[in-house]
């Protein structure tokens, strides 16, 4: 069952984006990678729980989840997988 679900569909790009530089810019700010992969809501979604939840400890976490996020989903558009727009790594 998805995390959130998705309402549109992110086609691959001609040429495609790249899945290096999707977690090369989430590693400098949370969510940017998904935010230049076209998943804006999901990339301003982590760049806000990255926030707010860094001021109980887990900040870090959603912020590693996303740069790997950004790599596999970059890799799927890559790949001429179409994604959801709120497709997260784990979901097929």
């Amino acid at each position: 069952m998805p995390l959130l679900q998705s309402k549109t569909t992110i086609e691959p790009s001609t040429p495609p984006k790249s899945a290096i530089l999707a977690a090369v810019i989430s590693l400098i700010i949370p969510g940017v990678g998904q935010i230049y992969l076209g998943q804006t809501t999901k990339g301003l979604i982590i760049l806000a729980a990255s926030i707010l939840l860094s001021w109980i400890g887990i900040g870090f976490v959603i912020w590693i989840a996303g740069i790997v996020d950004a790599y596999l989903i970059g890799q799927k558009l890559e790949q001429g997988q179409s994604v959801g727009d709120m497709q997260f790594f784990w979901e097929s």
